[in-house]
Formats: structure tokens, C-alpha cells, sequence
């Protein structure tokens, strides 16, 4: 079967599906309507029309069916109006809006009389202006969230009124004001400069709500210095690489509170004072002010190992088939598969790189050691994979002897499992990472899990 004979077949089955749903929702929709149930039949026959445009019985019901419901809704819309409802006046009208929206984008002709309309902006008008009363008490009262929710009934009119604007970014900017307020007053500067900086979003200018958020980000920045990496062995150079991906790690958070200070005015001012890391760890305090850190982050690499594998080759015995073609008794042909014994060659390599990893995070204040641990990190690669010289379509797995000599014990395995397994090995990647690449991807594993670890601390709690 061809791909259009199947393309047309699968778009015939879409159709008749659409059409056999449209149908049964146009039928369940007539029973709605007898039962009187109008408003229910309308849905129906509106779903109907939007799985098959075309249904006519459909769009005759809904013209029918919708204008009724149309008119119901209007009615209620004047009962309320002349009442004085408002609120409910202008909820029935949007009802009909939308009743009128969706049976003109299903192609259904409909209209509402613009004397309608006239009633609908005197209710709007009134029901806008007691709302914006109401909230305005609230406000008044400090009942900010009741304030909110009483603006949110006005939120599907659409109306552009300044007034109101302004009402719902009081309602919304002074609770989260107060309560940046109260954190900062707390001390908890972080969590201050986040609902100042909400308090921005919402209404920009707010009383004093940036100036807020700028203290509030001065008073939170917590800066670090870091030291230079003790080492106990050659780790050829990487303890340099270490400081510098543990910095950048914490410059790509865009972290606003956690800060760090230039490694070259470290290391310049551990070269002026002679200062070796024991004495700054003990001297925490003076080092911490001389640098303009909160905290020195000292780390140590006690083991760094590379292992460079060997190429490993192990020479497999397998079996090679070949499809003879024969003629029965009957002169039927019959094809069989003869196997002779060949060898396959399987390589594997594996390199290795392993690192002991410590840090410490020490108050240049109180030399308490905020955030500390001890990494023991391996990053390693292995390749494992089949070379033969030949067409592999029907190469196999087995066990044989002698390569010259039939035996008893001989046993191909041409199950499905094991010729997968073996292909996969033909087809298997060749090239193994090298200890440059293996230890470029631990760098990024030991700095990363430092800096997020840091990144998660947070002082104010």
C-alpha cells in the first residue's frame, strides 16, 4: 500500500470521525432543547458545528436555538437594570457578548439591539463607580486583599479608567510595601529586596520602594574571598583552574546578593603580608576587612590521579554465514545457511581521572565555619567495540576449538540477543575521552557542586 493511497485513507477516517461527533452532539443537543433545556442545547450545537462546519441541521438549531437563549439573557440583563442590579446587569450582558461572539465565529448571524447597549453602559457606569466605592473603603480600612478582590469583579469589562488603574496597584503595591518593610526592619535584606523590587514591578515609583530595594541590596551583599587551593599533590596546575571555574560558576548564577572579590587582590595581599593560608584562616577576622569580605572560602585537594588505560584486545571466535540456495526433491528451491568458523577482534579502554576535594566557607567575623565538605569526585570513560574485516550482516557469536578442525563443542550462537549485542559492538563508538577532556568535565563537577552549595547558603537564616 502506498503512502497515498494510506494518507487519504487515515484523512477519510478524520472526517468521518468529525462528522459522526457533530452528528451525535447535534442529536444530543435536540433532546437538551425538547427537555427545555436551552442553554445546554446551545453548547451542544455549537460543539456540533465546530467538529463539521458543514453540518446544516446543526446551524439551523443553533440560529434557532442561540437567538432564543440570546433573548433570555437579555431579559434578564433589563430585569436587572431596571431593578438596579448593576453588578448582575452587567455580568448577564457580557453573557450575551459572548453568546453573540461565538455564534458569529461558528457563522451563525446574530445581533444585539443597541438600546441594549445604551441600558448596559448605564449599569456599567454605576456598578464601576460603586465597586470603585467599595475598594476605596477597604483601602481606607487597610483591607487591602478584600480591596483586591473586590477590583478583580471589574477585570473581564475591559475598562481603561485611570482611577481604577491606580486602585488596583494600591491594592496590590502598599501589602507587599509593608511587608518588604517588615523584613528589612527584621534584617532579612534578601527577602526585603525581593518585595521591594515586586513592589517596583507593580507600581514603579511607589513611595520610597527603589531606594528600599538599593539599601536592601547593600545590606544583603554578601562578598567572599577566595583563597588560594592548598594542594598535597602535583595536581599540575588545575587548583588555579579550580578558583577560576568556582568563580565563574557563581558570576553565571546572576546572583545579586553573593559577590567575590578579584583573585588578584588576594593573592597580592597574601604576597605583601606574607601571609601563608593557615594565618589567614586564623587571622579570619583582619583578613576579611583587609579584603572587604564577609567570608574566606578555603579549599584543599589531597589526592589528584589520571589513568591513562591501555588499549585492551581480545581476538573473539564467531561464525560467518553464507545463504546457499538448493532444489528440493520437488524442485522447489530452498535456501539455507551455511556457517564457517572466523575471528573477530574486540577492543576496550578505559581512562580515569580521580580527585579528593575539601572546602570550608569561614565568618571573617566570628571564623565559624558556615558551609563545608569533602568531595571525593571520579570522572571516567570506557569504550568497548567489535572490528571484522568483512560483510557483518551474517556475523555471529560462538564457541569453537580450532579454527581448522570441527569439534563437538563447537556452538554457534545466532540467537536474536546475541547478534544484537554483537552488532552493537560493531557499531559501538571508537574513541575514548581523553585525560584533558576528563578532567576539564571534573573541574566542572567540583566547582559547580562548590559554588551552588555557597550560592544556597544564605546568612540571614
Amino acid at each position: 500500500m502506498n503512502k497515498s493511497l494510506l494518507l487519504a485513507l487515515f484523512s477519510s477516517f478524520l472526517v468521518f470521525g468529525a462528522c459522526s461527533g457533530s452528528k451525535r452532539y447535534y442529536k444530543y443537543g435536540r433532546k437538551l432543547e425538547s427537555a427545555g433545556l436551552i442553554a445546554e442545547a446551545v453548547n451542544n450545537y455549537m460543539e456540533a458545528l465546530r467538529r463539521n462546519p458543514s453540518n446544516i441541521k446543526a446551524q439551523i438549531a443553533l440560529s434557532n436555538a442561540g437567538k432564543m437563549y440570546l433573548e433570555q439573557i437579555l431579559s434578564e440583563f433589563y430585569v436587572a437594570h431596571t431593578a438596579g442590579d448593576h453588578e448582575r446587569a452587567v455580568m448577564r450582558y457580557q453573557g450575551a457578548l459572548r453568546l453573540d461572539r461565538d455564534m458569529k465565529n461558528l457563522g451563525v448571524n446574530s445581533s444585539i439591539s443597541d438600546h441594549y447597549r445604551q441600558m448596559y453602559l448605564q449599569s456599567e457606569r454605576i456598578f464601576v463607580q460603586k465597586v470603585v466605592e467599595r475598594a476605596e473603603d477597604l483601602l481606607a480600612e487597610e483591607k487591602f486583599e478584600e480591596a483586591e478582590a473586590e477590583l478583580n469583579k471589574l477585570s473581564e469589562l475591559s475598562i481603561r479608567n485611570e482611577e481604577l488603574n491606580n486602585l488596583k496597584t494600591l491594592a496590590r503595591a502598599e501589602p507587599r510595601y509593608r511587608s518588604a518593610m517588615r523584613a528589612y526592619n527584621e534584617g532579612k535584606f534578601r527577602t526585603a529586596y525581593y518585595g521591594f523590587k515586586e513592589v517596583e514591578s507593580i507600581r514603579p515609583g511607589y513611595k520610597d520602594a527603589q531606594r528600599m530595594m538599593d539599601l536592601s541590596l547593600e545590606k544583603a551583599l554578601f562578598v567572599i574571598a577566595i583563597m588560594p587551593v592548598e594542594t598535597s599533590v602535583n595536581a599540575n596546575g588545575y587548583d588555579q583552574q579550580i578558583v577560576n571555574a568556582i568563580i565563574n560558576q557563581i558570576l553565571r548564577s546572576n546572583n545579586p546578593f553573593v559577590k567575590v572579590v578579584d583573585r588578584r587582590r588576594t593573592e597580592t595581599l597574601m604576597r605583601e603580608r606574607n601571609l601563608t593560608l593557615l594565618n589567614a584562616m586564623r587571622t579570619s577576622r583582619e583578613t576579611g576587612d583587609l579584603l572587604g569580605a564577609n567570608a574566606l572560602l578555603f579549599c584543599k585537594i589531597t589526592d589528584w590521579r589520571t589513568k591513562e588505560g591501555p588499549l585492551q584486545r581480545e581476538v573473539r571466535p564467531g561464525y560467518m554465514g553464507r545463504e546457499i540456495k538448493t532444489k528440493n526433491q520437488e524442485g522447489v528451491e530452498v535456501r539455507t545457511v551455511e556457517y564457517s568458523k572466523v575471528q573477530y577482534t574486540v577492543f576496550s579502554r578505559e581512562n580515569e581521572v580521580r580527585c579528593s576535594f575539601s572546602y570550608q566557607l569561614v565568618s571573617a567575623e566570628t571564623g565559624e565555619v558556615l558551609v563545608s565538605d569533602v568531595l571525593e569526585t571520579r570522572q571516567s570513560d570506557r569504550v568497548e567495540y567489535a572490528v571484522y574485516q568483512g560483510d557483518t550482516r551474517l556475523l555471529y557469536p560462538g564457541t569453537w576449538q580450532s579454527i581448522n578442525r570441527p569439534h563437538p563443542s563447537d556452538r554457534i550462537d545466532n540467537s536474536p540477543r546475541a547478534k544484537r549485542e554483537l552488532d552493537q559492538l560493531l557499531r559501538a563508538r571508537q574513541t575514548v575521552a581523553d585525560l584533558s577532556t576528563l578532567q576539564e568535565r571534573l573541574l566542572q563537577n567540583i566547582s559547580s557542586r562548590v559554588a551552588n552549595s555557597i550560592l544556597a547558603f544564605n546568612p540571614e537564616k
